[in-house]
């Protein structure tokens, strides 16, 4: 069974279990980490070391995108470097910013090959300078979590708006981290998926969000609570 399989298949019974035991979606985002670190613990590969000597884990959260991106009031665009530096040029200031994937597991070849500054991804400008040398994807795999929780009283249609907009944004940019190449062609990564839970009784508004996105780039996991829906 894949990683991905078995998150899939280990978080979606405990949820359907046990649909109110998390609150937020940080509560799931931990929950996959432990099922991934203990996945990656028994076939000894969860620790790793960089090419500098760091033994660091594979499993993150909130990983930096390798591009810069528009993500204001819910839009999405990848900014190029190109772009970038031409408004600069023009004494403007861009307001692309790096993004941030849920939950990620780093490619095992990817930290042995590189300095933990690299790996890490958080410096901008040494990520930048060393994508030409590299020879292997930097992610395994890469996850998004949307949590629709159950709530007292209806959301407000402004409410359930945002929150479409909010999903449709995060899948945009999940694959738009599929799609990144390094300058050789090798894939930033190698698997993506969306794992989407609810709890709450709101069907239609929740398919209105199934519709727009376009699943045939990245799949989508559908977790919701039978119990609770309409």
């Amino acid at each position: 069974m894949s990683l991905l399989d078995r998150l899939h298949t280990e978080i979606k019974t405990i949820f359907e279990e046990r649909p109110h035991r998390f609150f937020t979606e940080h509560d799931i985002h931990s929950e996959l980490s432990r099922i991934a670190t203990e996945h990656l613990v028994k076939k000894g590969k969860l620790y790793v070391k960089t090419n500098d000597n760091h033994e660091v884990s594979r499993v993150h959260h909130e990983y930096p995108t390798p591009f810069r991106c528009y993500m204001k009031k819910y839009d999405f665009k990848v900014v190029t470097e190109e772009e970038f530096s031409e408004l600069k040029s023009k004494g403007l200031r861009p307001r692309a910013r790096r993004g941030r994937i849920d939950l990620v597991v780093l490619n095992l070849d990817f930290v042995s090959s590189n300095k933990l500054i690299t790996v890490s991804g958080k410096t901008y400008e040494n990520f930048r300078q060393d994508l030409a040398k590299q020879k292997y994807p930097a992610l395994d795999l890469a996850m998004e979590v949307v949590y629709h929780p159950a709530l007292d009283k209806k959301p407000h249609s402004g409410m359930m708006e945002g929150k479409v907009a909010s999903t449709i944004q995060d899948y945009q940019k999940l694959t738009a981290l599929t799609e990144f190449r390094f300058p050789n062609d090798v894939c930033f990564c190698k698997e993506a998926a969306m794992f989407f839970f609810s709890n709450t009784a709101y069907k239609d508004e929740l398919e209105e969000i199934f519709r727009k996105l376009p699943e045939n780039k990245v799949p989508c996991f559908k977790i919701l609570c039978p119990g609770d829906m309409r």
